[in-house]
């Protein structure tokens, strides 16, 4: 027995209930302890009283009643939100005004609620088998892939593939400083359209936390695994290390004539990417809101009509300048400056065909493959040391009309 409860032992029940009747009433409390001759201290009065038993509560272990803690009559206590065993120790904790939730934390209940979550895990688990279940998927023929499809299907294969669980990792978990492709929004595009084809396919065995609770479950993009729906005989489906391997030689054999229209698209769409991707890097180096992708994108196509990407990252860097002198002088607004920047960058470029500028690459624009893409498309296929990087989208397009088939 605490000792508090021992100075209260020569109170019968019904005084202790009257005590503490006339304690909640507002009484002094210095007079009920001159009244039932208590002798604590006055802040240690309510600590004092026994606890009382909660009508309707019983400890689902114990099948006792469970008990409170007396009340305080001024500000509320968390204690005063629980009831207790006297037996073990579980506790049942009431609803806090703020919505504050808490859960026992005796051995019982963590092995209850351990259990219920094992029973929850084992029907999401069926459900997001029985939703995302490939055996009704027939895989696709390697030789029916378009040429986009298959670079998309290299680069991702390059950067996520997991030889262990034999599938593509989440994009989340993606290890390594090496990319899909130049952003991430690019890599969400290329994953999508990749899945909408079919050619690949949510692994089921993905872990639950990537699968949400509706039903039918969604499967979030960034955190579920793949699986590769493609195969090399026309029946089974290709491992990916397989799968990588064939893509690998296919493209080494060099561009295809019916694939030229579609690599002059990769090659025009991989180049704008690198070079929105380099000044949305730089806006936000400088603390500058970053324009809508649709009109940076338009702006980076038409400089890449004349200018390399490593060439035109040295424009963006003088309108980049130029839109920070802009706020320096004139005290405009950082979202007013950055919309002056592709517009500047165009200007300059005509300037610089015009006056035959030379322009040098700045130090931070980009020098080699920084992704899985440009690796396949321009070191694999279209075999060009310098990354897609130091002439304009057209001059490696031209190469492609004297190629015959191989």
């Amino acid at each position: 027995m605490p000792n508090h409860e021992a100075k209260l032992q020569h109170l019968s029940p019904e005084q202790l209930e009257a005590l503490y009747r006339e304690y909640l009433k507002g009484e002094k409390i210095a007079l009920l302890l001159q009244r039932y001759n208590l002798d604590i201290a006055p802040g240690s009065l309510i600590k004092a009283l026994p606890p009382v038993p909660c009508a309707g509560l019983t400890c689902p272990y114990c099948k006792t009643s469970l008990y409170q803690r007396p009340k305080c009559r001024t500000a509320q206590s968390s204690k005063e939100l629980l009831a207790f065993c006297k037996t073990c120790d579980h506790r049942h904790y009431f609803a806090s005004p703020s919505n504050w939730r808490c859960e026992c934390t005796c051995r019982p209940c963590q092995a209850s609620r351990t259990r219920v979550h094992q029973e929850q895990a084992v029907e999401q688990r069926k459900r997001v088998r029985e939703h995302w279940s490939i055996t009704r998927k027939n895989p696709i023929s390697l030789q029916s892939l378009s040429i986009t499809h298959r670079l998309q299907m290299m680069a991702m294969l390059q950067v996520r593939m997991d030889v262990r669980h034999n599938c593509l990792g989440a994009a989340d978990h993606a290890v390594g400083d090496l990319r899909v492709s130049p952003s991430q929004a690019m890599d969400s595009t290329i994953l999508q359209a990749l899945h909408e084809k079919q050619l690949l396919l949510v692994d089921p065995e993905s872990p639950l936390e990537a699968f949400s609770r509706d039903q039918p479950p969604k499967a979030w993009q960034s955190k579920v695994r793949w699986l590769s729906n493609v195969s090399l005989d026309g029946q089974r489906r290709a491992s990916p290390a397989q799968l990588y391997r064939a893509l690998h030689s296919s493209l080494l054999e060099g561009p295809r004539r019916h694939w030229h229209d579609e690599i002059i698209d990769c090659v025009q769409a991989l180049c704008v990417e690198e070079l929105c991707t380099y000044l949305a890097a730089q806006c936000a180096a400088h603390g500058l809101p970053w324009e809508s992708a649709r009109r940076a994108s338009e702006a980076a196509a038409r400089l890449l009509q004349v200018h390399s990407v490593q060439r035109a990252c040295c424009l963006a860097d003088a309108a980049l300048q130029g839109a920070l002198t802009f706020i320096a002088r004139h005290q405009v607004s950082k979202a007013h400056a950055a919309s002056t920047i592709a517009g500047c960058m165009l200007a300059l470029s005509e300037q610089a065909v015009r006056e035959q500028w030379l322009l040098t690459p700045p130090q931070n624009a980009p020098r080699g493959a920084r992704s899985s893409l440009n690796q396949a498309l321009f070191g694999v296929l279209l075999k060009q040391t310098d990354h897609g990087l130091e002439q304009p989208p057209a001059a490696y397009t031209a190469l492609l009309a004297g190629r015959a088939d191989p």
